[in-house]
């Protein structure tokens, strides 16, 4: 296995929740926050079904994997595969599906366990690795924003990221500072069978 690799729960089909330590640099980290924070293309569309009191922001990067702000994309995807070279070929196939990244604070952290039924939202969902991690290289732990999944509280420090199955119910745990925490989500296809066998799935 892997030395980047530390693992942390309990087997979930094919995946278990992974934390992979020192992916990227804390400056990759900045450049990427501070892009994407001045983007023009944030949206409140999220959680679906909540009303707007509990929704927060977040800027779709590439959905359905079609580049929807083209500068960022290319920080993500410089990203998605620092962290490929990382842990190696064994956890996913760094094509992405979906990238997005939220904002959150203490008003709008935790109560909002899901799953993700698939890349796009249709078809799939079995296909696909979460790949989750912080942007603010100076987040501390004491400040919550955790992942909640399978039962069991994981911590991903700055430059770690968090693998897991999305099909598992899952949330962001609540926030207890001020601060606005950042994080970057992909969808990624497991591996080169499941991206073959995914565009082989009438979508829609």
């Amino acid at each position: 296995m892997n030395l980047a690799m530390k693992l942390n729960g309990k087997e979930k089909g094919n995946i278990m929740v992974k934390i992979i330590d020192n992916c990227c640099s804390t400056a990759y980290l900045d450049c990427l926050k501070q892009v994407a924070s001045n983007s023009e293309n944030w949206t409140l569309k999220y959680p679906n079904g909540k009303e707007l009191e509990d929704k927060f922001p977040k800027l779709e990067i590439i959905v359905n994997g079609m580049f929807k702000d083209p500068f960022v994309s290319g920080l993500a995807l410089g990203l998605i595969l620092q962290i490929h070279e990382r842990v190696g070929q064994e956890l996913f196939f760094p094509e992405i599906n979906t990238c997005g990244i939220s904002i959150k604070d203490n008003h709008s952290s935790g109560d909002n366990m899901h799953i993700d039924e698939g890349g796009n939202g249709e078809k799939g969902s079995e296909l696909f690795v979460k790949v989750v991690g912080l942007l603010n290289s100076d987040w501390q732990e004491e400040w919550g924003g955790g992942l909640f999944c399978d039962e069991t509280s994981y911590y991903a420090k700055p430059t770690s990221f968090y693998i897991f199955d999305p099909s598992i119910p899952h949330m962001s745990e609540e926030i207890v500072t001020d601060k606005k925490r950042l994080a970057i989500d992909f969808t990624v296809f497991k591996d080169q069978q499941s991206r073959e066998l995914y565009y082989e799935i009438p979508q829609g």
